[in-house]
């Protein structure tokens, strides 16, 4: 059975320029620093080739699945899958993720709720709480072992995990964006499979920018699905639209109630989806819904 500590850790991969490779030779010290620049050397090049080839979104799987009829729990389930995040790390998971949208909903501020309303023709449900779905990917320290401590300290018998897990990380973000626009989704700049050579050319030239750092800072540029505050690096999986009770002249202190007497909607469609028109699938595909209900 896997032992998480709770201990998260930075991912040097989304912080450092890994484009020198360590230099191996008889009678070098090596410290850990040599073989956590060595790992990041090869995960930075995978994920460049990743990011740049493949770009980022969702590769096999992850449906999100609508809570069951009469669940009061509000059950909300994704399904296994495999992801590519903006960073070109892979984010995947072998088991289902559940979370209950009951019990998340009873914890936000009525402000937070009262924010995230939205009404037909916004949504398709008549009053409905929006919130968007996205996965990011953190490392989890697994198990403890000595170590000699670091910093502005002199023992030897200091701990630190035994091993990182790159483990998926979910996070609902409710969706404050009000009339008259519709609320943001992803766009896809990349040229259709139709378009002119040039167009095609002129995309090659022009993504370098797009797929590396291009903040002030170094760090990456919210896209339009991004919500301010939030990772920029997670991908979007589904837009979840919340049934509640709540009339259109409500004071401003009235708290959303659940409307028991609808489904919750997820929509898996305004998601970004990469797909490879020439890969090779030697099984029919299960049949997976791409808006429930």
């Amino acid at each position: 059975m896997t032992n998480y500590d709770g201990t998260m850790t930075a991912d040097p991969l989304t912080e450092l320029d890994a484009s020198e490779r360590v230099n191996y030779a008889t009678g070098v010290l090596l410290q850990a620093d040599d073989f956590r620049d060595e790992q990041t050397y090869h995960r930075a090049n995978l994920a460049r080739a990743l990011r740049h080839l493949a770009g980022a979104g969702t590769l096999a799987g992850l449906a999100v699945r609508s809570p069951e009829k009469e669940d009061n729990e509000l059950e909300l389930k994704v399904e296994p899958g495999v992801a590519i995040d903006r960073h070109g790390r892979l984010v995947g998971m072998n088991a289902a993720w559940c979370t209950r949208l009951a019990r998340w909903f009873a914890s936000q501020t009525t402000g937070g709720l009262r924010a995230a309303i939205q009404r037909k023709p916004r949504t398709k449900l008549d009053v409905a709480v929006v919130a968007d779905l996205f996965l990011s990917a953190q490392d989890c320290g697994r198990g403890k072992t000595p170590s000699v401590a670091q910093g502005p300290f002199d023992a030897l018998d200091a701990l630190v995990p035994a091993r990182l897990a790159e483990l998926p990380a979910f996070e609902l973000v409710l969706r404050a964006e009000g009339p008259p626009g519709p609320i943001p989704a992803p766009k896809n700049h990349w040229p259709a499979p139709n378009a002119t050579k040039e167009k095609k050319l002129a995309a090659v030239l022009g993504s370098w920018q797009v797929a590396e750092r291009d903040g002030p800072q170094g760090e990456l540029e919210p896209w339009s699905e991004h919500v301010t505050g939030e990772d920029s690096a997670a991908v979007l999986l589904a837009r979840i639209a919340i049934p509640v009770k709540l009339a259109a002249d409500a004071p401003a202190d009235v708290r959303p109630t659940l409307d028991a007497t609808k489904r919750v909607h997820v929509d898996n469609a305004v998601r970004p989806f990469i797909y490879l028109p020439g890969k090779w699938l030697g099984a029919a595909p299960d049949p997976v819904p791409v808006s429930e209900p």
